[in-house]
């Protein structure tokens, strides 16, 4: 299918926020390459279609779940379509992907594989647990495109339009600039803190203790306001932070409107989440703390995105669940004088 020009693609992605941004520099690259191909989604969480709502480069938006009233009707109305090809974003447990698609109908069907390539499929590509999920899912539209390798891809970044994505509307902006005034942050080198992540996920946090020294550092060091960001998923730390290091809070807004503030950032601190990801797609120099998951997968991509972790044999976490039974020495030992050291360094 190399010769593809003007055909509907379907991709499905079932991750959430962070995993969709790091897909949206490839479908910049494709649209870039192949402007009359057509990009539709299929999201299972509705909250990861946010940054890409209203993107120039997706055609259409479809919505589903895992329960059968809405799985069933959902896959009913897409086998009425005709797609080139279906696939979905890099990760997903391949037996899952495969028994999906074996359920739409697409003149083309593209799988990613770990060991076994599972039959009645077009296309694989094999899954690479220790590169970007960008770059994973850059090999899979390559498996069916002509796309130039990921070195060229990366050497032309600016040209393909390779970067991370998050569509803003005017709306968007005034309320970001409605905040910044109300607080008399306007024209100020702010530093944003994002101290939490998904609640299901919480083992990656690194320490609130932790977090309260650190602003402690930062505000004897540098004349820069600092704004903790707290969504539903954190409010009480974000609550108690702010309370006890007397600094501003950005509480449990909509996402959409808390990027456009972040947009505006001088610096983004934060642990593995979807808000480091964010952070990239505006070009703001951040700094994402690591502790049991791979940030060779998942670290915001952006060349003003920073990793910290501390050096431990075990990390990334060797443990197959996604609760560890370990004490987490990676954020433990990660300390405050640590973090600070780097953020220092970058700031500088």
């Amino acid at each position: 299918m190399k010769d593809i020009a003007e055909n509907k693609i379907l991709i499905i992605h079932t991750w959430g926020i962070g995993d969709m941004i790091m897909l949206t520099p490839v479908l910049q690259a494709v649209k870039t390459l192949y402007p009359l191909l057509e990009l539709e989604i299929l999201f299972f969480p509705k909250s990861a279609a946010i940054p890409v709502n209203n993107a120039p480069f997706v055609s259409k938006i479809h919505f589903t779940g895992w329960k059968t009233n809405l799985l069933l009707p959902t896959l009913f109305q897409l086998r009425k379509e005709k797609y080139k090809a279906v696939l979905f974003s890099s990760g997903v447990t391949p037996w899952k992907s495969w028994l999906f698609m074996l359920l739409l109908k697409a003149e083309n069907k593209i799988g990613e594989y770990k060991k076994i390539r599972y039959p009645g499929l077009s296309y694989y590509t094999q899954y690479k647990p220790n590169r970007s999920r960008t770059q994973n899912n850059y090999a899979l539209f390559q498996s069916f495109l002509n796309l130039p390798s990921w070195d060229e891809a990366m050497a032309n970044q600016k040209e393909l339009n390779l970067y991370t994505y998050f569509h803003l509307t005017e709306e968007n902006q005034q309320w970001a600039e409605n905040f910044l005034a109300e607080n008399k942050l306007t024209g100020k080198k702010v530093i944003g803190i994002h101290p939490g992540c998904m609640a299901k996920n919480k083992y990656k946090r690194w320490n609130k203790e932790y977090f309260i020294a650190l602003i402690e550092k930062l505000k004897r060091q540098y004349d820069y306001p600092v704004l903790i960001i707290a969504g539903p998923d954190e409010l009480e730390v974000g609550k108690e932070i702010q309370a006890r290091t007397n600094t501003l809070l950005l509480l449990n807004a909509p996402l959409a409107n808390v990027a456009a503030v972040i947009s505006r950032l001088h610096f983004f601190i934060n642990t593995d989440s979807g808000l480091g990801h964010i952070a990239s797609c505006f070009g703001i120099k951040g700094l994402t703390i690591f502790g049991p998951a791979n940030e060779l997968q998942t670290a915001p991509f952006s060349k003003k995105s920073f990793i910290i972790r501390y050096p431990i044999s075990c990390a990334p976490c060797r443990e197959k669940t996604k609760k560890p039974k370990c004490t987490l020495d990676c954020l433990i030992k990660l300390t405050p004088e640590m973090v600070f050291k780097r953020v220092q360094e970058l700031l500088d």
